[in-house]
């Protein structure tokens, strides 16, 4: 390092100038200093995050963008049939193989009104892992008929089916939207996975549900497989539109799962119940 200068002077000059470039050691440090202070103060009054929430309605999925409902199917098994030999046949979109009786769901009985499908989206199908983040209510009372009879001149009358085409218009809307935070600045989050039970007001308790009935998995899988596969759909919310799609994952060797679009009135979100071993 050179720390000679040659410094030349006339008569008439009555100024020296020096270049040597000074780089004082606070440069940059004041605006350092004022990012941990404003970090600080955050911490100690505890800023108000913002929770607002809005509505994710079903995004359209005809030709003509006209069309928003979305169509789930819930089937229920016939308890009278080993799982193991079983058919998809054996699960039907029917209250009666979940225990009641025509009479019950065309008068509403408590026990029936009391029951209802919840569906819960998680941040993950990791079971290990995964948070609990929003829950889906559909009610019984809501969803379409079927021929029924009761009294002991099998009167015939309509009944509910566990089967729901749920819109913007019409008596059936809850559960159609999805609630969730309005802004993602507190949790970046537009990516679920959804699960599915059924509570049983009659018998007191939850029944699981599956994407695919177990008939369709074969020897030992109808009660050991993959469970991060066969109880989920995956949810996808579009902050742009505000609108949500639902996924069914198809497994493909050594790869990520495919997504296959579900939800409209030819591809329902079809649920089946899961039955442990029998």
């Amino acid at each position: 390092m050179n720390n000679y200068y040659k410094i030349r002077l006339t008569p008439n000059e009555k100024f020296i100038n020096i270049p040597i470039k000074i780089d004082f050691d606070m440069l940059g440090r004041e605006e350092l200093v004022e990012e941990f202070e404003r970090q600080t103060i955050e911490k100690v009054i505890n800023p108000i995050n913002d929770f607002e929430t809005t509505r994710f309605s079903h995004a359209p999925w005809d030709s003509n963008q006209d069309k928003t409902e979305i169509n789930y199917v819930f089937n229920f098994f016939d308890q009278t049939v080993n799982v193991t030999t079983a058919t998809q046949s054996n699960w039907l979109d029917d209250y009666e193989n979940a225990g009641f009786f025509d009479n019950e769901i065309y008068f509403f009985a408590n026990s029936f009104k009391g029951s209802f499908f919840k569906l819960d989206l998680y941040n993950t199908k990791n079971f290990q892992d995964q948070k609990s983040l929003i829950s889906v209510i559909i009610p019984t009372q809501q969803g379409l008929k079927e021929p029924g009879t009761i009294g002991v001149a099998q009167t015939p009358v309509e009944v509910k089916k566990p089967k729901f085409i749920l819109d913007y218009i019409g008596a059936d809307k809850e559960g159609f939207f999805i609630y969730w935070l309005k802004q993602k600045s507190f949790l970046d989050q537009n990516e679920f996975y959804v699960s599915c039970k059924f509570f049983n007001a009659k018998k007191g308790g939850f029944v699981r549900m599956m994407n695919e009935p177990q008939s369709s998995l074969s020897g030992l899988n109808k009660f050991n497989f993959n469970k991060g596969t066969y109880f989920f759909y995956k949810i996808m919310l579009d902050y742009d539109t505000y609108e949500y799609k639902i996924y069914k994952e198809i497994p493909v060797l050594n790869q990520a799962p495919t997504l296959f679009r579900v939800g409209d009135n030819t591809n329902p979100v079809v649920w089946y119940e899961y039955v442990n071993e029998q």
